[in-house]
């Protein structure tokens, strides 16, 4: 079964990441709008310059929002589950899963899992919650958060 993350779960965290980004290269590309005057600084008149650079910075924006939003699924089988990002492909045993943070995970729409090959993961959570459902039933060998805590107490989740 393939279940997609839920859209708002990266929308606003792109729009905080654009945010940012347009702040600093606004910044860094200061000279682009503005002119030292000798009474101050002066702005120049909007031209080719300035639209160019919206343009571009708007149109690879779009591009890498469009390709997390529709390149990012979780491909559901019966022993284990694959979190696929554009080619990349990793996946997860459900008996390899020490760890679920069940709580956490439904308070922030969140799956949080911890194995020992690959530490703590944090996967975005789907419209509905079938990962984390699947992930609930399935998982033979999670233990609490207090034993958790006692064997592994360097690892933050």
């Amino acid at each position: 079964m393939v279940v997609r993350i839920h859209p708002w779960r990266i929308t606003w965290r792109y729009l905080i990441v654009f945010a940012i980004l347009f702040a600093v290269t606004f910044s860094a590309s200061f000279n682009l709008f503005f002119l030292p005057g000798e009474g101050g600084i002066l702005v120049r008149p909007f031209g080719l310059a300035q639209g160019l650079f919206f343009a571009a910075f708007f149109v690879l924006f779009l591009v890498t929002y469009l390709m997390a939003l529709f390149g990012q699924r979780y491909i559901i089988e019966d022993k284990y589950f694959i979190v696929k990002r554009l080619a990349k492909e990793y996946q997860y045993d459900y008996s390899s899963i020490i760890f679920l943070d069940v709580e956490q995970s439904k308070k922030k729409k969140m799956v949080i899992i911890f194995t020992k090959r690959s530490g703590t993961k944090y996967l975005l959570g789907d419209k509905d919650g079938k990962l984390l459902e699947t992930v609930i039933k399935k998982c033979p060998n999670t233990m609490t958060v207090e034993e958790f805590r006692r064997t592994y107490p360097r690892e933050r989740y």
